[in-house]
């Protein structure tokens, strides 16, 4: 699955693409776990879905050792252009809470911001 990682205001944003499915979620997380390790600051972390054709629970695992990992060190997920089936799974795992939705990258940038 490819991942496209850049940054806006200190905010990393992860471009996912493809299904989020086992066995590929490996590569993921640990293309995601190098990007975040050198973070200084609490990570603001944006997860983009318009590419994602099909998630799975190891999908769903992947976010929340993301969150597991950057939540102690103050740091925050936002997702944007999240489907009706990933929403779904979000809701069904209750973590509706844990990852906030925004309609936009700008508004989930500026979000991030406003909370650091």
């Amino acid at each position: 699955m490819p991942i496209t990682v850049s940054e806006k205001k200190g905010v990393v944003i992860f471009r996912l693409a493809g299904r989020m499915i086992a066995p590929g979620v490996k590569e993921i997380s640990e293309a995601i776990a190098e990007r975040l390790t050198d973070l200084t600051s609490p990570p603001r972390v944006i997860f983009d879905f318009k590419g994602v054709t099909g998630m799975d629970s190891s999908g769903l695992g992947i976010l929340m050792k993301v969150y597991a990992d950057i939540h102690p060190r103050g740091g925050e997920i936002a997702v944007i252009n999240v489907d009706k089936h990933v929403k779904n799974l979000i809701v069904m795992a209750r973590l509706i809470t844990v990852f906030k939705n925004f309609e936009s990258e700008d508004d989930a940038v500026a979000a991030l911001l406003q909370r650091s």
